[in-house]
């Protein structure tokens, strides 16, 4: 599951990439499809002004020939450059050079003008203007000021998209180091947490044989249970992010193990405390991983506890059919409870009300039961000063 998990990530990162590139490919061929339709329809528009120009010469003795350019030229917004037959430059519009008579420019006003025309002649065929079949000259033009706009555009949305991917990426860098770093914070809290009972226990016992030597062969087992506790530990951790091995379990065995363990082990400061369970009979054998499972057990169980806070209270472990297709198990406690703006925060790593405990073992938890055993953890309820009620469910039919 985890590989498979993995392998759709690496999947849709390439799709999202892929898209992109799409996205960028799309903008820069309908951005130059738009500028080439652009440059067509400014041709139709001065191949209609020539022609106009041309039937006013060719019905009419006309000798003033700027009188036609000002006037049907004028309104123009790209630039334009009337030559003669030799290619001299006569007349010129929206070029940054000042409209004078040619004989008044210097040369190098003059060179700057054949270079233009040069450069239009390159970028689109000039337009001749004729007078009875005879050719006057020609008008070379450029790209107006929106059409230069334009084919800077899909650039400009590049390097913006760029700079977007580059702070996106720096932001979400920051962002996944700093879950990193609550994550490795709380994996250390959850093993201190993990190993804190056995361990607990362990000198527990040490200290009941100091002042009982005689009850060595009592305490011996206990002891060894323990042990045994830190190497199931020890392979609970090892499991994490790999395939776990599912195995037919009896959960009321599972459950009743788990209850017994801690029931040994109840914390007996300030006040009465009790853990009890109530199983149904005839529960379905569920394919579980023993050890990931009860871990999940162990993380409500020991919760449930350090939510009574050592003060008298109870915890119960029930257990029964939610319907034919599904089991649910439940762990309530009638400890200090949990506000109802925390609730959709419990299960997010990191999270803690303590200074131990909670900061990993709920998403753990949550991990275990819904990606390697495909169930449900969820908080049924919770209200501060009443307790809490943590529900797995399981699919009956999952052996």
């Amino acid at each position: 599951m985890t590989k498979n998990v993995y392998q759709f990530k690496v999947n849709f990162k390439g799709f999202l990439f892929i898209l992109a590139v799409i996205i960028i490919l799309g903008f820069l061929w309908y951005t130059q499809y738009l500028v080439k339709e652009l440059q067509g329809q400014t041709r139709e528009f001065l191949d209609l002004k020539v022609k106009l120009l041309e039937k006013n010469i060719n019905s009419e003795e006309v000798k003033d020939l700027n009188f036609f350019f000002t006037n049907i030229i004028q309104t123009t917004d790209y630039p334009i450059i009337y030559t003669d037959t030799e290619g001299a430059p006569q007349f010129w519009r929206n070029v940054d050079v000042e409209q004078v008579s040619v004989f008044q420019l210097p040369d190098e006003k003059k060179s700057y003008l054949r270079k233009l025309v040069a450069d239009y002649r390159e970028l689109n065929p000039p337009v001749s203007i004729s007078y009875q079949g005879v050719i006057l000259g020609y008008y070379y033009y450029g790209e107006s000021p929106i059409i230069r706009q334009l084919r800077w555009v899909p650039f400009l949305q590049i390097i913006v998209v760029m700079l977007f991917i580059m702070v996106g990426y720096y932001g979400f860098s920051s962002i996944k180091k700093s879950e990193e770093r609550h994550i490795w914070v709380g994996m250390a809290k959850e093993t201190a947490h993990q190993l804190g009972t056995p361990l607990s226990a362990q000198i527990g016992w040490l200290e009941y044989l100091k002042v009982s030597p005689e009850k060595l062969d009592t305490v011996i087992p206990e002891l060894e249970k323990d042990v045994h506790r830190l190497q199931t530990i020890t392979n609970r951790f090892s499991q994490i992010g790999s395939l776990p091995d599912m195995q037919p379990e009896n959960l009321e065995t599972v459950i009743t193990e788990t209850v017994v363990y801690f029931q040994k082990r109840l914390p007996k400061k300030n006040g009465q405390i009790s853990l009890d369970q109530d199983i149904a009979e005839n529960l379905s054998i569920v394919s579980i991983n023993r050890d990931l499972f009860s871990w999940v057990l162990e993380n409500l169980i020991k919760n449930a506890l350090d939510s009574l806070e050592n003060k008298a209270g109870s915890v119960k472990v029930t257990a029964d059919k939610l319907n034919d297709q599904q089991i649910c198990i439940d762990v309530q406690d009638s400890g200090k409870g949990i506000a109802k703006k925390q609730h959709k925060n419990i299960f997010e790593p990191g999270y803690s009300t303590k200074k131990r405990g909670w900061g990993l073992g709920l998403s753990l938890a949550k991990r275990i039961v819904e990606d390697y055993h495909e169930g449900k953890l969820l908080l049924k309820e919770s209200q501060p000063g009443s307790g809490s009620t943590f529900r797995i469910i399981l699919n009956a039919g999952n052996s």
